[in-house]
């Protein structure tokens, strides 16, 4: 598949490209010294030379851009600490470099970068030229890191908000044009696969009369049909819910007492995979305010992605504990594990690593905790299993 260019690597492109020609424009009318004039020409050279050299990785590996711009950042900031003793100090015009630096990263990397960057400039600020430490006055300098620290961190909270808001705006038109697909399909499938359903079972029952012929391969060819129209129903389900959540009705639980009525649920499916359940749960949890129905089917969807994950039969623990104003629960399975690549995109609506799965059981789940608010997080390595960790608040 061939790489994207995004609009944004575009920009930061162009601007360098306008950094570097100004940079030429400045040292060519400044009065300097010929020696330092030749000089400064070698390091905007080298500027645009690692510049083009980054940006053709960038556009080449997509997906490694983060890591690419932090070494483009470095490069950046040490050039700067070259240029800016040489050109008068932090009186320098060449100072506002930092300033485009902590703009540029504060804005890509979002509100939790933008704070080392702001370091990573405020270091180069102050080392840069030390005998300007000994000039200014200490309040002085103060000032200026704190400036430097505002736009980093105003950059990187808005540049987070702008992403938050415009994954909400796609995620509601997703499921704006979800919610029509999904009544059609509904009304356009269910009622064939209830035909089909009925008209299974009424054969089923001819052929229990039929006692002089062998039908046992003609049962089992009807239970293949049973299985695969409640698989079809299951998906049509799993589409509705996604789209149509309804309001939680909350209600104080027994987290225990649910889990229990949980593994009873699914005891016959688990045995029937040779999967065994193991109990850890913690006696005298305080109630928690929930809507059983939505959080059974959130449990219900992580339990049977770890029975997946056992083809080959094993076990799942399930734990309940008090941590601070949260009850958590643990799910921690012995099946194939989740490749790192894999593990960051689990919850993410559609994505599946199953040919049959729609990828929506898990971004489900988590947008019922969170409803809830709770959180749940997981944790896995290939071949080692998964565990995940919900967390649930008793107290609102």
């Amino acid at each position: 598949m061939k790489p994207q260019i995004n609009a944004t690597d575009i920009v930061f492109s162009v601007v360098r490209l306008l950094v570097f020609f100004g940079s030429l424009g400045w040292i060519a009318y400044h009065p300097l010294p010929q020696k330092e004039r030749l000089y400064l020409y070698f390091l905007v050279f080298s500027f645009l030379f690692y510049s083009l050299i980054l940006y053709c990785l960038v556009f080449r590996f997509p997906d490694k851009a983060r890591r690419i711009y932090f070494i483009e950042l470095v490069l950046d900031l040490a050039l700067l600490a070259f240029i800016i003793p040489m050109t008068d100090g932090l009186n320098s015009t060449f100072s506002f470099g930092l300033l485009l630096v902590v703009v540029i990263y504060s804005f890509y990397y979002g509100l939790l970068w933008s704070i080392g960057v702001a370091i990573f400039a405020s270091a180069v600020y102050i080392f840069s030229c030390p005998y300007f430490l000994m000039q200014a006055h200490l309040a002085d300098v103060a000032l200026r890191i704190l400036f430097i620290f505002l736009i980093s961190v105003t950059l990187g909270f808005l540049s987070e908000r702008e992403r938050w808001m415009h994954r909400k705006l796609v995620r509601k038109e997703q499921l704006a044009a979800m919610g029509m697909m999904s009544s059609q399909i509904a009304h356009a499938v269910r009622n064939p696969l209830g035909t089909i359903s009925l008209n299974a079972e009424m054969l089923s029952d001819e052929l229990k009369k039929c006692k002089e012929v062998d039908t046992r391969e003609a049962h089992s060819l009807i239970n293949s049909i049973m299985n695969e129209v409640e698989r079809l129903n299951g998906v049509v389900e799993e589409y509705l819910l996604f789209v149509k959540q309804p309001e939680p009705a909350y209600k104080t639980c027994d987290i225990n007492r649910m889990l229990e009525s949980l593994i009873k649920f699914l005891d016959k499916e688990a045995n029937r995979r040779n999967i065994s359940f193991i109990r850890s749960f913690e006696k005298d949890l305080p109630g928690v305010p929930i809507d059983e129905r939505k959080l059974r089917q959130a449990l219900i969807n992580i339990l049977r992605n770890s029975f997946d994950a056992m083809p080959q039969g094993g076990q799942i623990r399930l734990s309940a504990r008090k941590i601070k104003e949260d009850i958590e629960v643990i799910i921690e399975d012995t099946g194939t594990g989740i490749s790192k690549e894999h593990l960051k995109r689990i919850f993410e609506p559609f994505f599946s690593t199953k040919d049959l799965g729609t990828g929506l059981g898990l971004s489900i789940a988590r947008d019922i905790i969170m409803e809830h608010g709770g959180g749940i997080s997981c944790e896995s390595k290939e071949d080692k299993g998964a565990v995940v960790k919900i967390k649930l608040p008793f107290s609102r």
